[in-house]
């Protein structure tokens, strides 16, 4: 028989505020680099005492049943606002992303060659990440409550093709690297991570019952020179003073940046590992400051 290939799978996803299990024209196909997403169930046995070693199949259960794993993307600009409403929890305000608490329900539809399934997930934690070279690239680890196991063959022809208007970031997009209290450094890499720190709950049934975020950590990881320019950021995190700090990419027209309010980060002073350059890595986390949000994110409106 042939081989089941990776490259005949496809993706597609519901846009925000518009929760269905039903994927038709107004659904939209995204590029995967992978996914992880799966469900597993437990099998619950026990060690009872029964005058013997040998476990007995009469004594085993399934237990609960999880749904999670990563959506792995490269996005282009049209790509990321689908999916930027679900990480942070709101629509687009002419752009502009805010913060919410609550966050929505996001519907996954996988074909995964031999079946094509579709996922009730929420975003759990969001990770963008690049380094010299390099796409920008998004990785969506998400929980989820329910799969709905579809036959090979039925993704739906209605959904849209994938939009191919313009390209991914890259990591040259973000042209003057970060600014921190005002001043443009050069980074070598960077992570972003978003963290709602989702905890599924599970009463009487096997699936979990809610996806509700328990807090919400966001930090800004990065690797600079390490000059008398940089020093100055050492000596701010010794002295526990916090910086203002933005990234901005820009494709084409297209801009893509995030602001944070207040960063703050252990200090944590350079070391020499041997002849090549100085590297100064610091992992900063974002905290709001009274009524200005930790992160705001802007995209194309």
């Amino acid at each position: 028989m042939t081989e089941a290939m990776g490259y005949k799978s496809q993706a597609a996803v519901n846009p925000f505020g518009g929760g269905t299990t039903t994927f038709n024209s107004s659904s939209v196909r995204f590029e995967l680099q992978s996914h992880s997403i799966k469900e597993s169930i437990e099998i619950v046995a026990d060690e009872g005492l029964r005058g013997s070693r040998s476990r007995d199949i009469s004594r085993v259960a399934l237990g609960k049943i999880k749904v999670a794993g990563d959506l792995v993307l490269t996005p282009t600009p049209a790509e990321l606002a689908v999916f930027m409403p679900f990480i942070l929890g709101t629509a687009s305000s002419g752009g502009s992303y805010a913060q919410a608490d609550a966050l929505t329900d996001l519907y996954v539809m996988l074909d995964n060659v031999t079946e094509v399934n579709t996922y009730l997930l929420r975003v759990n934690q969001a990770k963008f990440e690049s380094a010299p070279g390099e796409k920008l690239k998004v990785t969506l680890s998400c929980v989820g409550k329910t799969m709905s196991q579809g036959a090979a063959g039925s993704f739906p022809n209605t959904v849209p093709a994938i939009d191919t208007t313009i390209r991914p970031y890259m990591f040259y997009d973000l042209a003057s690297g970060v600014t921190l209290s005002g001043t443009a450094y050069s980074i070598d890499k960077f992570e972003v991570t978003i963290d709602h720190m989702i905890q599924p709950t599970y009463m009487q049934g096997q699936t979990a019952t809610d996806l509700e975020p328990t807090d919400r950590v966001i930090k800004l990881s990065l690797q600079t020179k390490y000059t008398s320019t940089e020093q100055t950021l050492f000596n701010a995190n010794r002295s526990g003073n916090p910086a203002t700090g933005s990234l901005s990419f820009t494709n084409g027209t297209n801009t893509f940046s995030m602001t944070f309010a207040k960063l703050l980060a252990p200090s944590e002073s350079v070391v020499v590992p041997g002849r090549q350059h100085l590297r100064w890595p610091v992992e900063y986390q974002a905290y709001a400051s009274g009524s200005t949000e930790e992160l705001v994110v802007t995209l194309p409106a």
